[in-house]
Order: structure tokens, then C-alpha cells, then sequence
């Protein structure tokens, strides 16, 4: 974390809270410094210019000054993106909290750049989408899995190193890649994927952002959820929480 004042921070809400009686505290997602600790005084008066800024999600530039050991408080702000439309978007709220979660609990400040790209894609992707945002929820926790050193191996058995050819798969969480036919025996916990989830996990992983909205789901695309959330709170070795879990049974109700 940064030590001085701090000016031209641009990033993302990622989340907010009541402190005090017009107070809030922010932590923010920024391109320069990473994660940085903000106290917006009286940003909840009813005159206060600093309401807008102060919102969760959205994205924004502040002019810093150093107020106590961890904190920073706001000399002037100014919001860039509100993310308007998808924030009216139950689904996507759901999705963007739990992606914000999921930072505040595993972000490792080294790969700042990468992650902040990975955010701003995954927002404007949600912001441009009239379908399949679920598509664009499980395609940054796959992208993020993989910048954190643990991207599915998708071409070739994590036993014997030999190609996988066949369009149905089984894949291994622990081996954190497929396992052929010749080895699917030595292997517990392999998830079998049909040709249809198989294709549909490879777009995820590999679609640019903007394009996520065009892949189809398969039938049985709650597996495909399981599989990744799964994946990845046990790869970054942390327990499920609240919106994830929201995420999960929000899924359930749909299928």
C-alpha cells in the first residue's frame, strides 16, 4: 500500500460501509497502487459532492491525502463510470459481488496491472450485455485463477502429458487439468464433461470479454458453474462465502 498523498487514483469500488453517522469507509480497486483504504467524511449529507464516488461498483478518480496509519481521506473526486445499467441488473449485482469478495479476500498486490485490466473488461462486459452474463462471471474467475499461477490445463492429460483428443473429457481439480481415457482410473474426483460443457469451458476461458455474451450455455450449465467456483476457492485455498453462495443458489433457482 502506498505511504503518501495520492493523486489521479483511478479504480473500483469494491466495497463500501457506514462509519460513523455521514461517513463511509471504500476500499478501492486502483490502476496505479492496487487495493487503498479510503474514508469519505460526510459523504452521506444531503449536500455532500462526494455521494456519487462513494458507490460501490463504480469507477472513479480521487485526489488523496494521508489520514492516519491505514487511511486515506478525499481532498476531490470524480466518478468516471456508474455502470448505470447493469447495476440495476439483480444477476449482475450478484456476480459483481462476489467478484468483489473474492479480491478483498485473495488479491496479491504483484500483478496490479493484470488484475485491474481483468476488472475494467469484466465491468464494460457486463455493462454492454442483454444475456448470458453468467458467461462473463465464470470467464473472470477462470482468467483470474490462471493469472494467480493455477489455469486449467485444457489440451492435455495432467498424468502422461498426452494430448487430449477426445471432445468428451474428464477433468481433475487436484491434477487442475484433464486426465485421459488410458488414466481416468488413477484419478478420484474427475468430473466428466459431454462435448457440449467441454466447448462451452474452453470459451469461457478463452472468448475475449466482449464476446462472452455469445456463448451458449449447455443444458446442464449448473455443473460448469459448481466445477469453477469450486475450482477456485480451492485453488486459492479459501472457504465459500456469502455471495458466492448467493451466486450458487441464484443459479439453482434458474436451472
Amino acid at each position: 500500500m502506498a505511504t503518501n498523498d495520492l493523486s489521479d487514483v483511478t479504480g473500483f469500488v469494491l466495497r463500501e460501509f457506514p462509519y460513523k453517522e455521514t461517513s463511509k469507509i471504500l476500499e478501492v480497486f486502483s490502476k496505479d497502487f492496487g487495493r487503498v483504504s479510503i474514508i469519505a467524511k460526510g459523504t452521506m449529507n444531503k449536500k455532500s459532492k462526494t455521494l456519487g464516488v462513494t458507490q460501490r461498483f463504480v469507477k472513479a478518480s480521487y485526489n488523496l491525502y494521508k489520514s492516519g496509519k491505514e487511511f486515506y481521506g478525499i481532498k476531490e473526486a470524480s466518478l468516471i463510470k456508474s455502470y448505470s445499467k447493469s447495476n440495476k441488473n439483480f444477476d449482475v449485482i450478484l456476480y459483481k459481488s462476489a467478484i468483489c469478495d473474492l479480491l478483498l479476500r485473495t488479491y496479491d498486490q504483484i500483478q496490479i496491472d493484470i488484475v485491474y485490466k481483468l476488472i475494467e473488461n469484466t465491468f464494460e462486459a457486463f455493462e454492454n450485455a442483454e444475456s448470458n452474463q453468467i458467461n462473463i462471471f465464470l470467464a473472470f474467475l477462470l482468467k483470474y485463477i490462471s493469472f494467480s499461477g493455477f489455469k486449467p490445463n485444457l489440451s492435455t492429460c495432467g498424468v502422461c502429458g498426452k494430448k487430449v483428443i477426445s471432445s468428451e473429457v474428464f477433468f481433475s481439480e487436484s491434477q487442475s487439468s484433464l486426465v485421459c481415457e488410458d488414466d481416468k482410473y488413477i484419478i478420484r474426483g474427475k468430473i466428466f464433461l459431454d462435448k457440449e460443457e467441454f466447448a462451452y469451458l474452453k470459451g469461457l476461458l478463452y472468448t475475449k470479454s466482449e464476446d462472452l455474451e455469445k456463448l451458449n450455455p449447455p443444458e446442464n450449465h449448473n455443473k460448469i458453474i459448481r466445477l469453477i467456483i469450486n475450482y477456485t476457492l480451492d485453488k486459492l485455498e479459501i472457504s465459500k462465502f456469502s455471495s458466492i453462495d448467493w451466486v450458487l443458489k441464484n443459479a439453482n433457482e434458474r436451472n
